[in-house]
């Protein structure tokens, strides 16, 4: 068993307190004064040379590197950018067991464990550190009503159902005690609210999280536990049963579980992002589970009856009035009174709480804009006379970013809306043919467009509602759903309104005023009352603004140029940006934004020289994003800088461009001024040159600063708010090589190699990190950190 467990690099455990006192005198930088070991493992079955350790704030890994194992790799990932875990006990021929954690930025970790290992009992710590009192939803007490007449034995299902992997509603409190007695893997406070049974596996969902029991192989002994957390799901939707030959009914979970991407044909990009459960036919309540889910991710229903009016009320839907409409599938606006009541009683599918402001039909679906959420109504089977119907719902605050698009020329006969959506659901498809060159991938629902018949639907009305729902009030929240969208917003503009818009934007090849943008935009209902244009630039036919709330981008098509595309980010889902200035060769100046999504979620904006203060621009964003940031220092004697000592090979390997530490006050100083980079409460922690290159961290952000070009004159900007960075990793120096520093975004990762015989400077980047990342986490834009309410109970 040994030699399996040395091939297989199997982990064994170790004595945590032994090695905790090895690795302050070994690494005294390691771990922070009160920071402790909890489980300690060392690979190859305990004679290996890497380790690694859950503590009391993170996951460390000690990754031994080369021959001689002098360069070390240490990764750091914070418990609360853990998203799901999962363990998996060992099997009757598979005698090892794993752990696996899904983080945010650094993706899949796996550890292989030997058989010894009491792996629940690392479950129960994970549980506590990863879930308890922020990762949990809330408890749906009486959202869900057991059905007594249903099979709660659990211990059979029909062969059909096994063989078609269809679960049974099982009776949730016996789940709750075999789970707390038995098994001993939830949390003490911890209630089972819904449990459902397929043959040997069982889904559960509990006050804390969404969990699964996956049994394995012919003899059972393998069993993976899965945890995800609520605040992990993204959307969800329901399929309700067909007739005869499609008995079951569906329920599907979408997620984020950050995985390594593949570009796999006939694969998803990401492995983990949905989960598909069928129902048996009249063994679960599929509404019930649905308005389960709806109080979990949308809030729980806090009326009996609905108290608030829709705003279209008596729109009357004379048809699709076209056979290209009705072939296109094109979607007009119908009676959304009318959809709300249908969707409170026939189907439940709404909260009483709830309400639908905008209803939308195509040839036979449905889109329904609610308080709560969007929600897609797709009636399948020919011509939609069939029984199976599936709802899909997306909470408003999983969508990102949207745009509206208006009609092009007469040939055009339909216009578009387009949502961004924070789920990634790309997709490779797989090639025609053996010879054709691979297909570009798909965003399936990581972008929806949908299809306007453009005499039925205001587009600018859409707009309207969508900057109602998706811009922040209130310090970064979302518009709360007891705050109707006013009515007076969904009145259909007059004819023209964004022609003569764009008519006197003109053909002005520059920067435009913005003061007079904003009264234009106001008088045409592009902005919202309390939103104001703060910068304002038009390149050929397109232009770009920024406002107190998003960054708005009108872009004109086609050859006539009849057809505009209006898309609107909100400043709190940007995760990273950049400006550059003008080169010598290249006249213009660059602004680059990247915002929270999974599909070509990257705005770049031509800005011409002398026309535009980019500094000032980069303000303005940095002020929305950081500005409610803390400035502290992470470090007492962060200013403290000594001078890199003098000898022969820091000098040559400074000359290829490894980092030299540099006066972080003399680099504040200069970056409060020339150029006019940083907040007034922000300054700079530690500060390295590379070349002609700097990486620096902030008290607020990182910030690179890339020289290009042969004379260095275009300098890119970019900034990476510590908000959104979920994890690290530093690397000690080699025999031949400097150390390195890694920081993990959802983005692209950052890296800096520093200059060898500094290693000092390497432990003051992990120490600033670690204070930033563990103890002065900073809450990223309109994350709410949701606390456990038993009351209801």
């Amino acid at each position: 068993m040994g030699f399996i467990n040395y091939v297989g690099d199997n982990a064994a455990q170790i004595d945590a307190k032994e090695y905790e006192e090895k690795v302050r005198v070994d690494d005294p930088k390691l771990l922070q004064t009160d920071e402790h070991l909890v489980f300690a493992f060392k690979g190859r079955g305990g004679s290996g040379r890497d380790h690694y350790m859950l503590t009391n704030k993170r996951v460390l890994i000690r990754d031994k590197k080369g021959m001689t194992g002098k360069r070390i790799k240490y990764a750091s990932v914070p418990y609360g950018s853990i998203l799901a875990f999962s363990i998996e006990t060992a099997g009757s021929a598979d005698t090892d067991q794993e752990l696996k954690m899904y983080a945010r930025s650094i993706g899949k970790i796996s550890l292989d464990l030997v058989n010894s290992v009491d792996i629940m009992a690392i479950h129960r710590f994970l549980s506590v550190v990863v879930i308890q009192g922020k990762g949990a939803g809330e408890v749906a007490a009486g959202a869900f009503v057991h059905d007594d007449s249903a099979n709660l034995n659990g211990s059979t299902s029909g062969f059909f159902d096994v063989m078609g992997s269809n679960y049974a509603q099982i009776d949730k409190q016996k789940v709750e005690d075999q789970l707390k007695s038995n098994l001993n893997v939830l949390l003490e406070d911890e209630k089972v609210e819904l449990a459902f049974k397929c043959g040997r596996d069982s889904f559960i969902m509990t006050s804390h999280r969404v969990f699964k029991i996956d049994v394995q192989g012919v003899s059972g002994k393998k069993i993976e536990y899965l945890t995800i957390l609520w605040p992990a799901i993204k959307g969800f939707s329901i399929e309700t049963a067909g007739n005869i030959m499609d008995r079951d009914s569906e329920l599907t979970l979408f997620f984020n579980l950050p995985d390594k991407p593949t570009r796999a044909e006939g694969f998803p990009r990401n492995s983990r992002t949905r989960m598909k459960l069928d129902f048996r036919d009249g063994q679960a309540d599929l509404f019930a589970v649905q308005r389960y889910i709806s109080d979990k991710l949308l809030g729980s229903d806090t009326v009996a009856t609905s108290q608030y009016a829709p705003n279209t009320s008596g729109h009357q839907d004379s048809g699709s009035g076209s056979m290209f409409a009705w072939m296109g599938d094109d979607n007009r606006m119908i009676d959304a009174a009318e959809a709300n009541r249908q969707f409170h009683s026939s189907p439940p599918l709404l909260q009483n709480c709830e309400n639908v402001e905008l209803a939308f039909r195509g040839r036979r679906d449905m889109l329904l804009f609610t308080t709560k959420r969007v929600v897609f109504v797709d009636i399948q089977g020919f011509m939609g006379m069939g029984k199976k119907v599936e709802y899909i719902s997306v909470p408003w605050k999983t969508v990102t970013a949207f745009s509206v698009r208006s009609a092009g020329s007469w040939a055009d006969k339909d216009s578009e809306m387009c949502l961004w959506l924070d789920f990634d659901d790309v997709f490779n498809p797989r090639r025609a043919n053996e010879d054709d060159p691979p297909p570009p991938p798909i965003p399936r629902r990581s972008w929806i467009e949908i299809d306007f018949q453009k005499d039925k639907v205001d587009t600018l009305v859409v707009h309207r509602y969508l900057s109602e729902r998706l811009m922040r009030v209130n310090g970064h929240q979302l518009k709360p759903f007891t705050n109707p969208v006013s009515s007076d917003l969904l009145v259909p503009s007059p004819p023209g309104t964004g022609e003569k818009l764009l008519d006197w934007i003109g053909d002005n090849a520059a920067a435009i005023d913005a003061e007079a943008v904003d009264e234009k935009f106001h008088e045409a209902g592009m902005l919202q009352h309390d939103e104001h244009v703060a910068f304002a630039f038009k390149t050929g036919r397109d232009s770009l603004y920024l406002t107190n709330k998003r960054l708005f981008v009108i872009d004109v098509k086609g050859f006539a140029g009849k057809r505009k595309e209006y898309m609107s980010v909100s400043l709190d889902v940007i995760r990273s940006w950049s400006v550059e200035s003008a080169g010598s060769f290249d006249r213009d100046m660059e602004l680059r934004l990247w915002f929270k999504g999974h599909w070509n979620n990257k705005v770049k904006q031509d800005l011409r020289k002398g026309k535009a203060d980019i500094f000032a621009i980069q303000s303005h964003i940095a002020h929305f994003i950081i500005g409610s940031a803390d400035g502290t220092a992470a470090l007492a004697n962060a200013q403290a800088y000594e001078p890199s000592p003098p000898g022969a090979a820091t000098k040559l390997l400074g000359f290829l461009n490894d980092a030299h530490m540099k006066d972080p006050v003399e680099v504040t100083s200069t970056l409060r001024s020339s150029p006019a980079l940083l907040q007034d409460d922000e300054s700079i922690e530690a500060a390295f040159k590379c070349g002609r290159d700097l990486f620096l961290i902030s008290t607020k952000r990182i910030i690179v600063i890339d020289k290009k070009g042969i004379t260095g004159k275009s300098v890119e900007y970019k900034s990476y708010p510590l908000m959104y960075n979920k994890a690290f990793s530093i690397q000690t120096e080699g025999h031949l090589e400097g150390s390195k520093a890694k920081v993990y975004t959802d983005d692209d990762d950052i890296e800096q190699e520093l200059a060898k015989g500094e290693k000092d400077n390497i432990w003051a980047i992990h120490n600033i990190l670690s204070e930033k990342m563990l103890n002065e986490r900073q809450a990223e834009i309109g994350e709410v950190e949701v606390e456990i309410d038993l009351s209801a109970e």
